[in-house]
């Protein structure tokens, strides 16, 4: 890789004892020690996701079993910034044919893997040999999604997130929510779709709780095409729902990304929002919302996923970047992950250790996931809530 590193201070000591031998032994010397690899992570998300891939990277980097045949750095693209997203840029690197690029560990969201394979081609990634990584069998949660190209290593949902002392009764299914909201008006809210994925999930659900289950795993347009009177009652229950949301100076106002909704939550300018698991449990532990917040899961669910890797075909040292993947489904890079920011760990519990507020774990309960794999729909979806739902705000 065009990124490898040379161990100076060991060349240069190699050098110095073999100075009497002359300039070429000493250059021929340096060329023998084998350089050791960089293996470069690309993620997107929130900062919390970056701040923990950057805490296992650092753990990796200074763990003597892996240091000498690897090291890790991170690229990140926070979401909803201006700058350009990673689905582009892989895209643009892809179709301009090129090759041994910095590409080489792709940490997404499992719904993320066809979007990406719509915009680039279906050899975009490579198969993985989980054979060459050992804690792969240590693995609770095996893809659903991405079988063959995506190794998970932690979990996270979209939960109903609720303040009991308001809401001792939350709802248990999504019509029981569409009631609520109904009921109490300025109470609840979500954030606008394309800014985070809670938001999201909130408008995805309500047009796929119309579809069949199989749905959600495609990203064929026949789901839109033969399924437009569906689509289009899951949107206009969207704007039926509009006038009940948040509002402030007498308009309801959509916040921007998830941490939109539960600032409103925390300042109990509202009662409930959809939000990701692990954000929720992250801020009651810094005290940014009260220990009244919880959580809870409705029938049909909300959203949730496996975040990984993929190992895009135009990167660079294959066999280092298996190493780093078999370090992240690790028990201490598992338990980073858990402590940097409640991402649910996937392998046995009992083999973690040193877990903050480890009695959350119930709370995040994990036994299940609905998956949304639907590639470029589920931007149509959130483009379609601009257009229908977003500008009734305006």
């Amino acid at each position: 890789m065009k990124r490898q590193k040379m161990p100076t201070l060991f060349a240069a000591a190699v050098c110095l004892s073999i100075a009497a031998f002359g300039l070429a032994s000493c250059e021929k010397a340096k060329k023998s020690v084998a350089p050791i690899p960089t293996v470069t992570i690309w993620g997107t998300g929130g900062q919390e996701v970056r701040e923990s891939l950057e805490e296992i990277a650092s753990a990796f980097n200074a763990d003597s079993r892996y240091n000498q045949k690897a090291r890790v750095e991170i690229q990140f693209i926070v979401s909803g910034t201006s700058e350009q997203s990673l689905n582009d840029r892989l895209s643009a690197a892809y179709k301009a044919d090129q090759t041994d690029t910095d590409f080489d560990l792709l940490a997404i969201d499992d719904s993320m893997i066809s979007a990406i394979m719509g915009q680039t081609g279906a050899d975009m990634f490579d198969p993985i040999d989980t054979a060459k990584i050992p804690n792969y069998n240590n693995l609770l949660f095996k893809p659903v999604v991405g079988k063959g190209i995506f190794v998970p290593y932690r979990g996270t949902a979209v939960y109903l997130a609720y303040n009991s002392a308001v809401v001792p009764n939350p709802p248990k299914t999504d019509q029981e929510l569409y009631r609520w909201i109904r009921e109490h008006p300025g109470r609840f809210s979500y954030n606008i779709p394309l800014t985070g994925g809670s938001g999201l999930s909130f408008a995805v659900t309500a047009v796929y709780n119309r579809l069949p289950e199989e749905a959600a795993l495609s990203g064929d347009t026949i789901w839109r095409d033969n399924y437009k009177t569906e689509w289009d009652e899951g949107i206009a229950l969207l704007q039926e729902l509009h006038p009940y949301l948040y509002k402030t100076a007498g308009r309801v106002q959509y916040p921007n990304k998830n941490a939109g909704t539960l600032t409103l939550l925390a300042n109990q300018e509202i009662d409930m929002c959809p939000a990701y698991v692990n954000m929720v449990l992250e801020q009651k532990s810094m005290g940014v919302l009260p220990q009244s917040i919880e959580i809870v899961q409705i029938s049909p669910a909300f959203s949730g996923a496996l975040a990984g890797f993929c190992m895009p075909s135009i990167g660079g040292d294959k066999e280092a970047a298996y190493l780093v993947m078999d370090y992240f489904l690790s028990p201490e890079a598992q338990a980073i992950a858990w402590n940097g920011m409640y991402a649910f760990p996937l392998i046995a519990l009992s083999t973690l250790k040193n877990l903050e507020n480890a009695a959350w774990l119930n709370a995040a309960e994990f036994s299940e996931i609905r998956y949304f794999s639907i590639g470029m729909l589920l931007y149509e979806i959130g483009q379609r809530w601009e257009a229908e739902v977003g500008v009734l705000a305006r």
